[in-house]
């Protein structure tokens, strides 16, 4: 029989089980909100991708791993959320606070692969946008570290509990690792990682020669990260306020409602680098702007080096679809410590350059009314 208490707003009783309250309604919406904020981004990004690049990368896969963890991790919450989430444990039949538990359990494991995968997005890019050998090697070092950790974290997840059913049955006979050690120790890691993924690029784009309004913008959207460290940050708050909770089931909807907002705005910020062919056909002025191009003039504001790739929001060593890693295309140190891009490594320097002809069809598609400079242009 459905019915309806005042004490919760909302909860509702049939013969399918359903236990749904006003905070577990709450919590369900924000995950909800979010999935599909990033579900939109990485909608566009894939269509940016395919439209003006017509190509992915395995970065562009990465996200999509990502994202599909998150619409698991969604699933789970709305299981939780119709299983008493929000409720006092004393109100919940037992039959449904094990369902409740064992959707917990699952969204642990699913959580921290989606936020790893978008991390490994970003350092992917990173990895392609910037490379210099320094920079390589630290993107290598930090992928090794989100793979070793990673691991770690998905695989005490899923056996936190052996046998895993004492996880949701505390009267079966077996061990369980702490879980709020567990929890701690890899949203500290979590957040370390964040902290690391912020300031990587940072030295890099202080060296670069550009305009004084192009540098802001960069400086702007790779600081966008830092709100997802931010997320990390409130969300181990309200993992330290259920584990110590002695109703854990109705101080559960904050963590769940953080850990939805990190994993999906860490996907959101992997996606936002890479829409720029887009809003450069949208929004071509601001572009202009961005790069301290005079629109339509044929020329250019440059200071020893520019950074006129089209891929990505002013990324530098990027020609048509990410193929910076081309040995014959680096980004180098000029004699006054800015980086500059489009140089030939080439040890025969007689050897004829020619210029790659599918960069002149994608310019023309993405409205540039100007004839590229050999400057601008990546060389083969």
């Amino acid at each position: 029989m459905d019915s309806i208490d005042p004490h919760y707003g909302l909860y509702r009783r049939d013969h399918g089980g359903t236990y749904l309250s006003s905070r577990g309604t709450q919590g369900l919406a924000v995950s909800v909100i979010f999935t599909f904020l990033a579900t939109a981004f990485v909608g566009i990004r894939i269509f940016t991708r395919l439209k003006f690049l017509r190509t992915l990368e395995s970065n562009d896969w990465m996200v999509v791993v990502a994202l599909i963890n998150s619409f698991v991790f969604m699933g789970l919450d709305m299981v939780e959320a119709t299983s008493g989430m929000g409720m006092h444990v004393k109100d919940i039949p037992p039959d449904i606070l094990q369902r409740q538990l064992k959707a917990f359990w699952l969204t642990i494991p699913f959580y921290n692969a989606a936020v790893l995968c978008a991390k490994a997005s970003i350092l992917m890019q990173y990895f392609r946008v910037f490379p210099t050998q320094r920079m390589r090697i630290v993107c290598w070092i930090m992928i090794s570290i989100l793979a070793l950790y990673g691991t770690w974290a998905v695989i005490s997840a899923f056996l936190n509990c052996i046998p895993v059913a004492k996880f949701w049955d505390p009267t079966i006979e077996g061990f369980c690792l702490s879980k709020p050690g567990l929890w701690f120790s890899n949203a500290s890691m979590h957040i370390a990682t964040d902290i690391a993924i912020l300031i990587i690029p940072i030295p890099a784009l202080m060296s670069i020669d550009v305009p004084k309004k192009q540098r802001i913008a960069l400086m702007m959207m790779f600081a966008l990260g830092g709100f997802v460290c931010i997320t990390s940050i409130v969300r181990l708050v309200s993992l330290k306020k259920i584990s110590e909770s002695t109703d854990p089931t109705y101080d559960n909807v904050g963590a769940a409602s953080w850990s939805a907002i990190e994993c999906n705005t860490g996907i959101i910020c992997a996606c936002l680098p890479t829409l720029k062919p887009l809003v450069s056909r949208i929004l071509p002025g601001l572009i202009s702007t961005l790069s301290g191009n005079r629109h339509g003039t044929g020329q250019s504001t440059t200071r020893r080096g520019t950074w006129n790739d089209e891929s990505t929001i002013g990324a530098p060593g990027e020609d048509a679809e990410y193929r910076a890693g081309d040995h014959k295309r680096v980004l180098s140190f000029g004699p006054s410590g800015g980086l500059k891009y489009g140089e030939s490594v080439a040890k025969d320097e007689d050897k004829l350059q020619v210029i790659d002809p599918t960069l002149i069809t994608e310019l023309s598609e993405l409205g540039h009314e100007r004839t590229p400079s050999r400057d601008s242009i990546p060389l083969k």
